[in-house]
């Protein structure tokens, strides 16, 4: 359980953004080189969206852990996360500001360069791709296939970067994570963005004296 939650707080150094499109859900499967996120088997995350809600789950050792975390567009404080980990059900709320900036998966307000080359093109999940490179504040680059079909619309800031990444190659001091789109779908599901029942009511700090932390 502690590897788990090392591998969550890992997973916050990376997120989602909103787009355009009415509503839909992105699915990316996950790989990295760091050892504990190889032991938990495939990775998948699953950007759910609306123009009122993001929500992002990550389903990882063949549905044994899965994780949410929700969040309305419009109140960065609004975050939770719920975590079924091998029958163990916690619904995490009180997560400030900073923390729910976990949920934006290409951590926008911290860009510093873009560099975009669209010469260098690939298909992706049946959208055409064109690459740009990303630098950010703190030490972490990002090597993103963007298309501008699916647009993104909640940055606070003109970074440069136009266009929804369907595939990233993100490299932080702790690990690179590699994440390609294998399904974008405009049907959402009922709910995407409702929280199931059963899920123990705890804070940031207690879940992590519970994984151990």
């Amino acid at each position: 359980m502690k590897k788990i939650s090392i591998y969550l707080l890992l997973l916050a150094t990376i997120s989602t953004f909103g787009q355009t499109m009415t509503n839909g859900f992105v699915k990316y499967k996950m790989t990295s080189d760091n050892e504990q996120m190889a032991m938990m088997g495939d990775v998948f995350m699953t950007s759910f969206y609306d123009n009122e809600n993001i929500a992002m789950e990550v389903d990882m050792m063949n549905g044994m852990v899965v994780t949410k975390v929700y969040k309305k567009v419009k109140d960065a404080n609004s975050a939770k996360m719920t975590m079924n980990a091998m029958g163990q059900k916690y619904e995490i709320t009180g997560i400030d500001e900073n923390g729910s900036k976990g949920v934006d998966l290409a951590d926008l307000d911290n860009i510093v360069t873009v560099k975009v080359d669209k010469a260098d093109t690939r298909e992706i999940a049946g959208f055409k791709c064109y690459k740009a490179f990303v630098t950010y504040k703190d030490d972490k680059t990002g090597e993103f296939y963007v298309t501008e079909n699916i647009k993104m619309t909640t940055s606070t800031k003109e970074t440069g970067l136009n266009g929804f990444p369907l595939q990233m190659k993100i490299v932080t001091p702790q690990a690179t994570i590699e994440l390609t789109a294998t399904e974008v779908s405009k049907e959402l599901p009922a709910d995407a963005f409702i929280v199931p029942d059963g899920y123990e009511k705890v804070t940031m700090e207690e879940f992590q004296q519970k994984m151990g932390g």
